[in-house]
């Protein structure tokens, strides 16, 4: 753990463990499978830049992102590799895709003739992924006629390159009946269309459950997310797999007081004191991506002990009981992290409002800085508020 410059409360990112888990990865995949990095949203708050940079030295060249914005700043960095946004892209912002040779992902016919008509206007050819809808129900050409001869008159578009296709799975974790179903349709699908002399690229549909279990679908390519990260126990909660977490939040102490037993603590005094208590602040809130619903039921570490969350969380800091703990103003508190024996993880409190993994490292708010770690010492530092 190292202190951040920029603010009390930060996060830290080990690059080792994300390159350690970019190689088990690659040990369990079929060796001709390549790897897509999913790193929207900020590489799930790890740092898109920082994943990429590190990934292309691993020998990573297919990054998936969400938005055209989050493509753009990728491409600003990294010229070489191939970017995809594998949510919908417009057809007014398909200029800049052009501009900054990023793929769209396409399941419209007229969508994709409106690309074409700018690749000619610029001059180039335009790659594309082809997404197909199997179950998840969101986006995607359905499998069928009308889909089938899209596709084809997509492929004869002069200034437009196939690149891949791709699925996605719905419950690759739960269920793998369904999870077959999905493939088969797949690979029926696209078959059928390659059978028409169609040449569609790579195909991949593997996400993070499926890549730990099925070297089935592996194809020419899996997109793996949340593993990257070593979170895995929304899948697979009683294994244990040689992945590491590689996102840690950390907060300094910013004031100790000892109340006595009937005050109350925070807003609403919600929580009031049962015994003469020790409360330390955490200057860290809801603000920063502990929410609000989580108030009086979760621990953070100080000295390698856990400590109760009291009160309501506020916007920006939130209480604990230290009573017993030895501690001063600016000791670091582990807030998702180890601290010698005990951790607490985002699948610990993620239990605790419902939500998954990695939905609540995301929610890990952009206002918190982040520290780089890298051969055991610090890479650098970055604070998005700090650097606009």
């Amino acid at each position: 753990m190292y202190k951040n410059p920029t603010r009390s409360a930060w996060v830290e990112v080990n690059l080792d463990n994300y390159i350690s888990n970019l190689k088990y990865i690659k040990s369990i995949i079929n060796k001709n499978s390549k790897i897509m990095c999913v790193i929207k949203s900020d590489g799930y708050r790890a740092g898109a830049l920082e994943l990429t940079e590190a990934s292309v030295k691993f020998g990573i060249n297919y990054f998936g992102v969400a938005t055209l914005s989050e493509g753009i700043s990728l491409r600003k960095h990294f010229k070489d590799i191939n970017i995809l946004i594998l949510g919908y892209t417009p057809s007014y912002l398909l200029e800049d895709l052009c501009k900054y040779d990023i793929m769209p992902n396409i399941y419209s016919y007229d969508n994709c003739k409106d690309y074409n008509e700018i690749c000619k206007k610029y001059g180039k050819v335009g790659k594309i992924h082809l997404s197909i809808d199997t179950g998840m129900n969101r986006v995607g050409f359905i499998p069928g006629k009308e889909a089938f001869f899209d596709i084809i008159k997509i492929s004869k578009l002069s200034n437009i390159k196939i690149d891949g296709v791709f699925s996605h799975f719905a419950k690759a974790d739960v269920d793998e009946d369904f999870t077959k179903k999905q493939f088969d349709t797949f690979t029926s699908f696209t078959k059928e269309i390659e059978n028409a002399g169609v040449n569609l690229g790579l195909k991949h549909i593997s996400n993070s459950a499926s890549i730990l279990k099925h070297r089935e679908y592996d194809l020419d390519m899996v997109r793996p997310g949340a593993i990257m990260h070593g979170l895995y126990k929304g899948f697979f909660k009683d294994e244990k797999l040689p992945l590491k977490k590689d996102l840690q939040v950390f907060a300094m102490i910013a004031n100790i007081k000892t109340i006595k037993k009937g005050q109350g603590v925070s807003y609403g005094h919600k929580y009031i004191a049962t015994k003469d208590t020790k409360v330390v602040t955490i200057p860290l809130g809801y603000a920063d991506g502990f929410p609000r619903i989580l108030s009086g039921k979760f621990s953070v570490l100080i000295g390698g002990k856990k400590c109760p969350q009291i009160g309501n969380i506020c916007m920006d800091q939130f209480m604990v009981d230290a009573t017993g703990i030895d501690c001063k103003i600016n000791d670091v508190a582990v807030l998702l992290g180890k601290d010698g024996d005990e951790e607490i993880s985002a699948f610990d409190l993620c239990q605790l409002t419902g939500d998954i993994e990695l939905s609540f490292i995301d929610h890990l708010n952009y206002r918190m800085p982040i520290t780089f770690i890298e051969n055991n010492k610090i890479k650098c530092h970055r604070d998005l508020v700090r650097d606009l």
